[in-house]
């Protein structure tokens, strides 16, 4: 099991630990393996002011996109390009290689943007949700601080 898959598992865990089971026949919040009422142990998860849906991934994507905010990928890309390489001068003016690139070749920038975050990603160090990245590090953060919440 690598660091995705458990990081992961471990925001299933958190979006367990933050809804609450709910019946959908007697539309009604559950305590317990089974609704007291009708006997169904097939529960949809209740999120307290967002919604009730089956699964837990609507409650990941909620939980990520309200409490993380994405990385600048542009940025990110700029800053590694600048370290890389020398400011380029031409006649008395000097410009960073983000900014060259950027303004001389923007589809290549694009690409260069994308493959960063991709190759990031696949070492471990972003991960990706709904085309956006996210750092591991705010990710488990934010799981730490769920746990401490709901003492999943």
């Amino acid at each position: 099991m690598n660091n995705l898959d458990t990081i992961q598992e471990n925001l299933q865990d958190a979006a367990y630990a933050i809804t609450d089971n709910f019946c959908y026949g007697c539309y009604k919040v559950v305590d317990g393996d089974h609704c007291p009422t009708c006997g169904s142990d097939d529960f949809m998860r209740h999120l307290s002011g967002v919604g009730v849906e089956y699964g837990t991934e609507w409650v990941i994507d909620h939980i990520i996109e309200t409490k993380l905010e994405a990385i600048d990928g542009e940025e990110l890309f700029e800053e590694l390009l600048d370290e890389c390489y020398p400011e380029i001068t031409v006649g008395c003016c000097t410009f960073s290689p983000s900014q060259v690139m950027k303004e001389l070749d923007p589809v290549c920038f694009r690409i260069g943007t994308q493959e960063n975050l991709d190759s990031l990603a696949e070492d471990g160090q972003l991960y990706e949700h709904n085309g956006d990245y996210y750092t591991l590090t705010d990710i488990e953060e934010m799981i730490d601080g769920i746990e401490e919440e709901t003492d999943f």
